[in-house]
């Protein structure tokens, strides 16, 4: 079982970004997500924490400035060109102290072992009264027990998620930040079609073995789909925490 979000994506950082790049909008509403709870001045700078392949820098208004921090070499190859990006573990990042107004941190923690070590980095890059926002996957939901359960099964690597639940206040606080709002959000996932889902989420979380029919039948029948004519909606959700830094 690979332990940490360096060494998981070491391995499938490119499949994930191929995903991403052949269904760039499927995830717009996370993004949306994520971004909603910020007020940043056009001078701001926000830290995308990690930042795969510098999805969300399309989404900031404009003006606002952009550093993306990850530790895999394929992710930070997929950024955009211009775009400013670090190569760096999540908890040992080269920035200075009190460098960034705003730090996002999306879909991405549930594979990082010390949580407790994140947040204090995030709180040490963070200027006082900065705000962290944090989305993922939540304990006990339904893309918890898909991941779990249907992509462990099928990703030759396994997937085994320590996802959010009732240890995290208490983590966050211990790192110097006072939570402005904690809920479970909506964030579907939108396609054209069912074999474009199935295709997404096959490379997305890495399994090479199944098609994309496949993949489809199962997000349906263990994560649920809504149909608009012919365009499918995947009914994903994340737990969405809003934090600012004391």
């Amino acid at each position: 079982m690979y332990d940490s979000y360096a060494e998981i994506f070491a391995e499938r950082g490119l499949s994930y970004h191929q995903a991403m790049a052949a269904s760039p909008r499927a995830r717009d509403a996370e993004f949306h997500a994520v971004l909603e709870p910020l007020d940043m001045q056009p001078s701001a700078l926000l830290c995308d924490l990690p930042s795969g392949g510098g999805y969300l820098a399309e989404f900031l208004p404009s003006g606002v400035g952009y550093v993306g921090v990850d530790p895999s070499h394929d992710f930070i190859d997929a950024c955009p060109p211009g775009l400013k990006r670090v190569q760096a573990d999540v908890t040992n990042v080269p920035l200075d102290n009190g460098s960034v107004d705003a730090i996002v941190s999306l879909a991405a923690l549930h594979h990082e072992p010390d949580l407790a070590a994140v947040f204090r980095e995030m709180r040490r890059l963070l200027k006082t009264g900065g705000r962290a926002v944090i989305a993922d996957v939540a304990a006990n939901t339904t893309p918890a027990v898909f991941l779990n359960g249907f992509v462990d099964r099928n990703n030759p690597m396994g997937h085994e998620g320590h996802f959010l639940d009732e240890r995290l206040p208490s983590l966050l606080e211990g790192a110097r930040f006072v939570i402005a709002d904690d809920r479970l959000i909506e964030t579907p996932w939108r396609f054209d079609s069912l074999q474009e889902a199935g295709e997404f989420c096959r490379k997305l979380f890495y399994m090479p073995s199944l098609d994309a029919a496949a993949v489809a039948d199962a997000m349906e029948r263990e994560i649920g789909l809504e149909l608009t004519g012919e365009k499918p909606r995947v009914r994903w959700m994340l737990r969405r925490v809003v934090c600012d830094a004391i």
